[in-house]
C-alpha cells in the first residue's frame, strides 16, 4: 500500500468554453463533493499562460489550503525545440515566478507524450518526437528550475493510459528518477460516445499502463480520469474505481476527476447525474 494519505483533486470545469478554477468554479465544485480538494488541476500553455497569468489560479489554491497541479503544455513546440532552448526564456521566467511563490506547485510538462495528438507526442506523425528527446526535453526544463534554485516544485511524468501512434511505449520517454518526483496515469472510458470507442471497465482502462509502470519506484496517482454516462453505468464505474483503489490499484495514492463536458468529446462532468455525484462522494468518504 501507499503510505502518502489518499489526496482528492480535479479539474473543476465550470461555466463556459474554457473554464478556469477560479475561487467560484472550486468552491462550486466543493460543494458538488461536499468536501475540501486537496488538489486543484490547471493547464498552462506555453507562451501564451506566462507566471503572472498562472499565478491567479495558485493563489487560489492557497487560499483554499489546496496543491495546485499545472499540467503544462507546449503547444507548437515539439521535443527537439525544447532540448535546443527554444522556449527557455519562458520556461526560465516561469521558474522565477513559481520560486517567489514560495508555495508546493506540482508540474506535469510533456504529458502523454505517448500519444499522437500533442506537438510533442512521440506518436505525431513526422513531428520529430522520440522517446530519447522527449525524455531529454523533460529534464531540459527541470535543469533551468534547478539552475534558479526553485526548491517549491514537485516534478510529475505522466503517460496516458493507452499507447497512440508508431513507435509508443508506456515508460519509454520516462527521464529517470533523479527527475520526476511522481508518476501518473491518464485514462479515460470513453463509453460509446465515439463511433470508434466501447465501454470499458476501470480496470481495462488501466490495467496495462499501470502493470507498465510497476518498475518504476515513484508514488503514482491517476492526474486525469472520467467516465462516460453512454453505453453503461456512471455511478457503478465510479463505485469500482474506489474499490480498485483498496485492492487491485493500491499504489495509487491521488485521483483528480475531468469534470468538464465536451459537446465534441464526452460527458466528462462528474455532475451528470446524481448517482454519479453519490458514488463519488461515497467513495471519498471511504
Amino acid at each position: 500500500m501507499n503510505t502518502l494519505a489518499f489526496q482528492i483533486g480535479a479539474w473543476v470545469g465550470g461555466p463556459g468554453e474554457t473554464p478556469q478554477p477560479t475561487a467560484e468554479n472550486v468552491q462550486a465544485f466543493q460543494d458538488l463533493q461536499g468536501s475540501h480538494l486537496d488538489l486543484i488541476n490547471h493547464f498552462a500553455l506555453f507562451d501564451i499562460n506566462d507566471w503572472d497569468n498562472v499565478k491567479q489560479y495558485a493563489d487560489v489554491a492557497k487560499a483554499n489550503g489546496s496543491t495546485l497541479v499545472i499540467t503544462w503544455m507546449p503547444n507548437g513546440y515539439g521535443a527537439q525545440d525544447i532540448v535546443d532552448g527554444k522556449t527557455d526564456n519562458y520556461i526560465r521566467e516561469f521558474s522565477k515566478g513559481v520560486k517567489e511563490f514560495g508555495d508546493e506547485i506540482w508540474l506535469r510538462p510533456l504529458h502523454e507524450a505517448n500519444g499522437d495528438w500533442y506537438d510533442w507526442g512521440v506518436g505525431k506523425k513526422d513531428a520529430g518526437n522520440t522517446d530519447a528527446n522527449v525524455a531529454e526535453a523533460f529534464r531540459h526544463i527541470v535543469n533551468i528550475f534547478r539552475e534558479e534554485s526553485v526548491t517549491n516544485v514537485k516534478w510529475v511524468w505522466t503517460t496516458n493510459a493507452s499507447n497512440h501512434g508508431h513507435g509508443t511505449t508506456f515508460t519509454g520517454n520516462y527521464p529517470g528518477d533523479d527527475y520526476v518526483d511522481y508518476i501518473s496515469i491518464d485514462g479515460y472510458n470513453w463509453g460509446k460516445s465515439q463511433d470508434w470507442s466501447n465501454w470499458q471497465t476501470f480496470t481495462q482502462v488501466f490495467k496495462k499502463s499501470y502493470e507498465a509502470l510497476s518498475t518504476i519506484n515513484k508514488p503514482l496517482f491517476i492526474a486525469e480520469i472520467s467516465c462516460s454516462e453512454k453505453g453503461g453505468n456512471k455511478a457503478e464505474w465510479i463505485t469500482d474505481m474506489f474499490e480498485q483503489f483498496q485492492t487491485n490499484f493500491s499504489r495509487v495514492f491521488a485521483v483528480m476527476w475531468f469534470s468538464q463536458s465536451k459537446d465534441y468529446e464526452g460527458d466528462w462532468a462528474l455532475n451528470t447525474s446524481q448517482a454519479a455525484v453519490d458514488a463519488w462522494k461515497a467513495g471519498i468518504a471511504k
